[in-house]
């Protein structure tokens, strides 16, 4: 239902949300969103998100935009907070919310419980806001771990959030960008 992006292009942070009830098509504007050369970050993304969205291609018969790489210790293509935090550790123990909180990079605005209930209101705003605020919340943590400074957010009123929620009647239409590399960040959100 959901599949939430913060894109760095070294110029401004752009928020994505791919919203569609339509998984086929939500896959696909994913698959498109992605260039070659990104560097995809997230929490637990090479455990859960990345495996998950991968399978799910599969089963839709979705031909991914580019291979990702997710060798364990070797890959170029993600950076997992979790996997840094803990040195490729066995012991995984911990959450994204207690890990920005240790680093005092804010605390999530809901669980990944919440959305199921949201989902049978159909309350795909409430979705899409906790989607997002994870890859803010996954991006300042993983400036903090590589001693970056995080761009900043822009406020609600000014923000121009990219949000692409589409149905069956419409086409997606995919904001504007800068080719070429985008540096660092690529966080995936949750996949709902």
């Amino acid at each position: 239902m959901c599949i939430a992006m913060l894109i760095d292009d070294g110029v401004c942070p752009t928020e994505l949300a791919v919203t569609n009830e339509d998984e086929t098509q939500m896959l696909t504007e994913f698959w498109s969103t992605i260039y070659p050369t990104d560097v995809l970050v997230g929490h637990n993304v090479l455990e859960f998100d990345i495996p998950f969205i991968r399978q799910r291609s599969w089963i839709h018969s979705i031909r991914p935009s580019r291979v990702i790489d997710t060798r364990r210790f070797y890959t170029v293509d993600v950076q997992d907070t979790m996997q840094i935090w803990t040195n490729w550790g066995f012991k995984k123990g911990v959450s994204l919310d207690a890990l920005s909180a240790a680093l005092g990079c804010g605390q999530k605005i809901g669980h990944g419980m919440d959305v199921a209930g949201w989902w049978a209101m159909r309350d795909l705003r409430s979705i899409r806001e906790y989607c997002l605020q994870d890859c803010w919340i996954a991006y300042q943590v993983y400036c903090r771990l590589t001693y970056q400074q995080p761009r900043t957010r822009k406020s609600q009123p000014e923000a121009e959030t990219a949000t692409i929620s589409v149905t069956k009647q419409n086409t997606p239409v995919a904001p504007k960008r800068h080719r070429g590399r985008r540096p660092n960040f690529s966080p995936i959100g949750r996949p709902a």
